[in-house]
C-alpha cells in the first residue's frame, strides 16, 4: 500500500489499514478495532466530549472480562484526535483466542454493565490528565505555549460554537459528571445504535459486524465553528508568561504544509525558539507550531515580552511581526488568507504605557 493510498483514510483509517498488512512474523496476531460514537442529539458537544473522554479510558477495562483477559489490550497512539473516534489494539498468539477477545471487546462496548468504581477511576484519570496538560512546568516552556494557545482559541471561536465548547472542557467539568449521567448517555447510545465499528472487511465479518459500504460517505468531523473577525483581539496570557500570540487558520487538510523558509525561521514544531531577527528586541522568546485542534489546523506563535521592554514597544513589535513578509507568506497557505490571521495582545497594549 502506497502513501497515496493511505491519504484520505484519516488517522483511524490509516491505523486500521496498517494493522491489516501482513506482519513479518506470524507469532502474534494483532488487530486494531476502530469504534465510532455518533453524536447524541440530547447533549451539547461540551457534554458529549466529556462522556467520550471517560468512555475512552473505560475501554481498557474490557480486559477484565474472562474472554478478553488472555489478550494484550492497548490503545494506539493518535497524533490527531478525531471527535467520536476510539480504537483498541488486541494481541494474542492463538488466532481463536484473539477472535474471542475481540468479540468480548464488542460486547463490552454494546452490552456489558459498567461498574461505578471503574467509572470513578476513569473520570479521575481524565480529570488529572486534563489538569496536568494545563498546569505550568518550569522545565517545560512548551506547556505554557499550549496553555496560551488554548486561551487564544477560546477568544477566537465564538461562544457556544462547537470548538469553543470543546476547548472549554476542563478538569472541573470532567469531575462534575456523575455516574448516573454517564450511564444514561451510554444506555441511550447503545439503544439508538450510535456505536459503530471499523476495521478490515475480514475482521468485521468474523465478528458478525456490519461492513460499511465504501460507496457511502460517512460524516466526519464537526459542524463549522464561526470565529471572531480577524485582526487584533484582547488576550490574557500573561498569567502563564505569554504576553501575546499570533494565530493563523490553515484549514482542515492534514497534508498541509507551509513555506519552508518561514518554517525554518520560526522553528515550527521544533524545540528551539524562533529566529525573528533584528527589530524584535522587545520579544524575549517566540516559538511556533502547527497543530490540528479537533479538525481545525492552526499556525500559532506565542510571544514572551522582554522584562525591560515597555508595553508600547512590545505591542508595536508584535503588530509589526504580524505584518512580516514571512507571516504573509504563511497566510497564503490559509484558505481564508488574511481573514484567518489573529493577533492577540494584552490589555496593556490599549492603554498608555
Amino acid at each position: 500500500m502506497s502513501i497515496a493510498d493511505l491519504r484520505g483514510l484519516g488517522v483511524i483509517g490509516i491505523l486500521l489499514a496498517l494493522a491489516s498488512l501482513p506482519a513479518s512474523s506470524q507469532e502474534v496476531k494483532t488487530s486494531i478495532l476502530g469504534i465510532h460514537a455518533v453524536r447524541s442529539p440530547e447533549l451539547s458537544l461540551f457534554d458529549q466530549h466529556i462522556n467520550q473522554k471517560i468512555l475512552d479510558r473505560l475501554l481498557l477495562n474490557a480486559r477484565r472480562l474472562p474472554d478478553v483477559a488472555p489478550c494484550d489490550l492497548s490503545q494506539p497512539y493518535q497524533s490527531v484526535y478525531v471527535f467520536g473516534d476510539f480504537a483498541l489494539t488486541v494481541r494474542h498468539f492463538d488466532p481463536a483466542v484473539h477472535l474471542k477477545c475481540l468479540r468480548g471487546v464488542v460486547r463490552y462496548v454494546l452490552r456489558e454493565d459498567l461498574a461505578e468504581v471503574d467509572f470513578l477511576a476513569a473520570r479521575a484519570f481524565q480529570a488529572r490528565m486534563q489538569r496536568e496538560s494545563f498546569t505550568l512546568d518550569a522545565n517545560d516552556p512548551e506547556r505554557a505555549d499550549q496553555v496560551a494557545e488554548r486561551k487564544a482559541l477560546l477568544s477566537i471561536y465564538r461562544k457556544h460554537s462547537p470548538l469553543h465548547q470543546l476547548h472549554s472542557v476542563d478538569a472541573n467539568a470532567i469531575s462534575m459528571l456523575s455516574f448516573d449521567e454517564f450511564s444514561l448517555w451510554l444506555e441511550r447510545s447503545r439503544k439508538a445504535g450510535r456505536f459503530t465499528f471499523r476495521g478490515p472487511r475480514r475482521l468485521l465479518e468474523a465478528l458478525d459486524l456490519p461492513v460499511p459500504d465504501p460507496m457511502v460517505l460517512q460524516p466526519i468531523g464537526l459542524p463549522e465553528s464561526p470565529r471572531m473577525p480577524a485582526g487584533v483581539l484582547p488576550f490574557d496570557g500573561e498569567a502563564v508568561g505569554i504576553a501575546a500570540l499570533i494565530a493563523l487558520f490553515l484549514g482542515h487538510d492534514e497534508t498541509f504544509s507551509i513555506d519552508q523558509k518561514a518554517k525554518r525561521r520560526f522553528a515550527c514544531n521544533q524545540d528551539g525558539p524562533s529566529h525573528l531577527g533584528d527589530g524584535y528586541d522587545a520579544v524575549a522568546r517566540a516559538s511556533c507550531r502547527t497543530y490540528d485542534h479537533f479538525g481545525d489546523i492552526w499556525f500559532t506563535m506565542p510571544l514572551r515580552k522582554a522584562e525591560s521592554a515597555p508595553y508600547s514597544e512590545f505591542c508595536r513589535q508584535v503588530l509589526e511581526l504580524s505584518r512580516d513578509e514571512d507571516i504573509a507568506t504563511v497566510a497564503r497557505f490559509s484558505p481564508d488568507g488574511s481573514k484567518g490571521l489573529y493577533v492577540l495582545v494584552p490589555p496593556a497594549c490599549k492603554a498608555p504605557d
